[in-house]
């Protein structure tokens, strides 16, 4: 059955650890160990839309280092049209090897942006890549366009880790974000950007980590998340980036309208925004 477009598919809904952890003997690592619905590969998220002349546009939100398995599971060859890039941690960049690879051995074309301060880490890292020409490109600031969608880049605290970004997604008819790694997200930015979404994907790495020295934290909590005024305005929440803290057989957690994320997840987006 074809589903609908446009829509978002969770490819990893993982934190940068992924689940299982392969040295963890938790129950939520071993229960995806044989198999079950905790088991989760490092972020990446896919937008398809559909083109207005026909056919459907496609844009990856981070590569993780799964990312390659998430593509190759797809029923079919894909190829993202705009691949964006958050920030420089290894567990949403080291999918974009492969991507790189596509570009340079099989002479294909990518477009591929990131914040313009992650872009030099980006080119340390994947060195050999850049030497003919810069396959990665400074974000603009009015976005780029998939189809009828323009997708920004918003700068978020990440705690201890410094600076993330999150993805802004606007429609004629709907409004999304995901933030996989955010934390003390400031009002005026929450206001501004984050408030009466259709679709908010949002990172929470554990249930409660309220044990923790916030200074050493960088994403929100399921305890936090489901505190936050602006999460609470959007019509539907979906919790991703969920290390082995979090157990998404526990739906009781969670008010109607929010839901942990799973790898494969896809959703529908459409609808008018609240506000």
């Amino acid at each position: 059955m074809t589903l609908p477009l446009p829509a978002l598919t969770f490819l990893g809904t993982g934190d940068s650890k992924g689940v299982p952890r392969f040295w963890c003997a938790c129950s939520v690592c071993q229960e995806a160990r044989a198999g079950g619905v905790n088991r989760r590969g490092r972020t990446a998220t896919l937008l398809r839309v559909p083109r207005p002349g026909g056919g459907e546009g496609t844009a990856l939100l981070d590569a993780g280092p799964d990312t390659h398995a998430a593509l190759a599971r797809l029923p079919g060859p894909l190829v993202p049209d705009v691949v964006l890039i958050t920030h420089a941690h290894n567990d949403h960049i080291l999918g974009l090897g492969d991507l790189l690879d596509y570009v340079r051995y099989a002479g294909g074309r990518l477009r591929i942006y990131a914040p313009s301060e992650v872009v030099p880490a980006l080119a340390d890292r994947f060195s050999y890549a850049f030497r003919a020409q810069a396959p990665v490109q400074p974000m603009p600031d009015a976005g780029v366009p998939v189809g009828d969608v323009t997708l920004r880049l918003l700068r978020v605290p990440h705690g201890a880790n410094g600076h993330s970004h999150a993805v802004r997604l606007d429609a004629p008819d709907w409004r999304a974000a995901v933030i996989t790694d955010a934390i003390d997200v400031p009002t005026e930015t929450a206001q501004a950007w984050l408030t009466g979404l259709d679709l908010l994907a949002l990172g929470t790495s554990f249930e409660d980590e309220g044990d923790v020295p916030h200074s050493g934290r960088s994403v929100y909590d399921v305890r936090e998340a489901l505190a936050l005024p602006w999460a609470r305005s959007a019509r539907q929440v979906i919790l991703t980036h969920l290390s082995h803290g979090v157990d998404v057989r526990r739906t009781h957690l969670l008010p109607p309208g929010w839901s942990f994320a799973h790898d494969g997840l896809r959703l529908p987006l459409a609808g008018p925004a609240r506000v």
